[in-house]
């Protein structure tokens, strides 16, 4: 009984990312829609399939780990009455926690110290799948954690 409640609980975390991450697909999609309407001489048509699969990939650098060795263990862990689990805190820490990992690896500030200014996109899509996921997570852990 316990095993399954445990597979429940991962499968919502699961859920949870997994729509974070098509948000920020989504996200992705949109706005190189946009680019291609407002300029289609310089926005390649195949960046609509091309940029999706290659920042699906990077961002799984980040996703899987962040899944595995934070939100899981929060989502065992935390009493569904915790104050962590309501919506606006939820997705707060979300999209903190997402643009901190991002400021880790990048080190810097885009337009500062050479970054290229482009790279606050980075910042975007991180606080997007933070945000989500954790918004995700907090609305469906009565469906999946079970009340103590």
């Amino acid at each position: 009984m316990v095993a399954r409640r445990i597979g429940k609980q991962i499968l919502d975390t699961i859920v949870a990312v997994l729509s974070g991450w098509f948000a920020a697909m989504l996200f992705l999609e949109a706005t190189t829609v946009v680019e291609l309407l407002h300029q289609p001489h310089y926005v390649v048509p195949e960046a609509l399939f091309v940029a999706p699969i290659t920042i699906s990939m990077v961002m799984s650098w980040f996703v899987i780990p962040v899944w595995l060795f934070a939100l899981v263990p929060l989502y065992l862990f935390v009493p569904p009455s915790s104050l962590l689990w309501r919506l606006p805190v939820c997705s707060g820490c979300g999209v903190a926690a997402g643009v901190l990992i991002v400021a880790c690896w990048i080190r810097g500030i885009p337009g500062i110290g050479g970054l290229a200014p482009e790279a606050w996109w980075l910042y975007i899509y991180a606080a997007i799948v933070g945000g989500v996921t954790c918004f995700i997570a907090a609305l469906t852990r009565h469906v999946f954690k079970p009340a103590i």
